[in-house]
């Protein structure tokens, strides 16, 4: 989207003479304070003044008009503030509608609604998902005095797009698909704004990462990544690098996915986004883990302790013990290491996680086992089984269980078979098409 009206444009809005859709974004764009159309504006209207047939009926109606432009804003300002509050007060959705005097319209409520469901994509994605909805209903129904056809294009395109992230965080991918096309669609009809462009592409490199079409994810990354370090944004830019790192690993490149992540990190400001942080030097420890370089993994860790343990909530906790214990085990600390997997596991299973529950139970038997422990490991071994079972998984992951199984029952399991389940489980996790393949086969 180009910075400033053409010179025209300003010509005829000070004649009254300039279309709707043009009047209102060069209204806003005065509004923001620009003092290059300001000093150009105020030529036009002494040029008119000073010219014989001067109209100032019509000038005073654009003055006017202006003037309206400005106290919409402020109520606009105004709803935005007073929705903030209610959706920060809990409630969600339904706080919205039984509140009668906050209208549920207009671009404050829009940029509330939004603001909260990407707030709660870590906490509720019930909750991210209504939110992101009901701001497609308001998008769709914003005032055409105050908003042309570009504009109003503009807002139901982020509001869909935020909408199919939801619906892409929450797996419904068929629908996440459906709600990116449309967000595309109402983007090519916008005024093609830069940053919007980029947070769409953002968001759809998520979705692409989810259906695990990783070129296509780290193509969208690199774009999103250069735009945002070419609009000045280096947070935003390192946060566009976390999620390649991730997609790296995911890939089997983790030592790529360290390096990336790295240099993420010397970009992100933690005192905008505490979370993001958190995730980045969380996801450094998983790829030196996923690397062996369990000692390397142990001094960031202590390094980067206190903000780790900064951070609220409970999953976020418990991941970080793992990866705890996960290093502890690397490092041969065995009782350190199935402390913290006993915490774990009961820990998943409070928080009705089965399958983290159970993975996290192999990995314990797996420091059973290197510890001559087989009959713990044995007892552990078929506890799961009977857990994947519950779980009704897919037959890949399913068939590596049974192996195991039958294995123990016969007690010919080994402590590479064991290692090689751990290590396949990880990767099915993240990749359901990976294929078990049993060492020596």
């Amino acid at each position: 989207m180009r910075e400033h009206p053409f010179p025209e444009e300003l010509e005829k809005f000070a004649t009254g003479n300039l279309p709707a859709g043009l009047f209102w974004r060069t209204a806003r764009h005065l509004l923001q304070g620009c003092p290059l159309c300001k000093t150009l504006l105020e030529s036009q209207y002494k040029n008119l003044l000073n010219s014989p047939g001067s109209q100032p009926v019509v000038l005073d109606r654009g003055l006017s008009a202006l003037r309206s432009h400005r106290r919409h804003l402020r109520r606009e300002e105004i709803r935005q503030r007073k929705t903030a509050k209610l959706l920060d007060g809990g409630g969600g959705c339904e706080a919205l509608v039984d509140r009668s005097e906050i209208p549920l319209r207009g671009v404050g409520m829009l940029r509330a609604l939004l603001d909260r469901s990407w707030a709660v994509r870590h906490e509720n994605l019930r909750e991210m998902k209504e939110l992101a909805r009901l701001a497609v209903d308001v998008a769709c129904r914003l005032d055409p005095r105050w908003h042309g056809k570009s504009n109003s294009a503009d807002w139901q395109a982020r509001a869909w797009g935020e909408l199919g992230n939801a619906h892409r965080a929450s797996d419904d991918l068929d629908e996440a698909e459906r709600a990116f096309g449309i967000s595309f669609d109402f983007f090519l009809q916008g005024s093609g704004d830069v940053n919007l462009k980029v947070r769409l592409h953002d968001l759809y490199a998520s979705y692409l990462g989810t259906r695990r079409q990783f070129d296509l994810a780290f193509a969208s990354l690199d774009i999103v990544h250069s735009t945002y370090l070419e609009l000045g944004d280096q947070h935003l830019a390192g946060r566009a690098l976390v999620t390649k790192a991730i997609y790296l690993h995911y890939s089997s490149r983790s030592e790529e996915a360290l390096t990336i992540n790295q240099w993420a990190m010397s970009l992100i400001d933690k005192d905008r986004d505490s979370d993001l942080l958190f995730f980045s030097v969380h996801n450094q420890l998983w790829f030196l883990v996923a690397c062996g370089r369990y000692a390397e993994a142990r001094r960031e860790l202590f390094k980067h302790l206190a903000d780790l343990q900064a951070i609220d909530g409970q999953i976020y906790k418990l991941r970080l013990h793992w990866l705890q214990a996960q290093i502890s085990a690397g490092l041969k600390n065995w009782k350190s290491a199935e402390e913290g997997l006993l915490q774990v596991k009961a820990g998943f299973e409070q928080e009705g996680m089965g399958f983290h529950a159970a993975l996290a139970s192999l990995e314990l038997a797996l420091v059973w086992m290197r510890q001559d422990r087989h009959a713990e490991t044995e007892k552990m071994v078929l506890e799961v089984h009977e857990v994947f079972v519950a779980l009704r998984i897919q037959r890949e992951a399913f068939g590596a269980i049974m192996v195991l199984k039958e294995a123990f029952e016969r007690r010919i399991g080994t402590v590479g078979l064991l290692e090689d389940a751990v290590d396949f489980l990880r990767r099915w996790y993240v990749n359901p098409n990976e294929r078990f393949t049993p060492r020596g086969e």
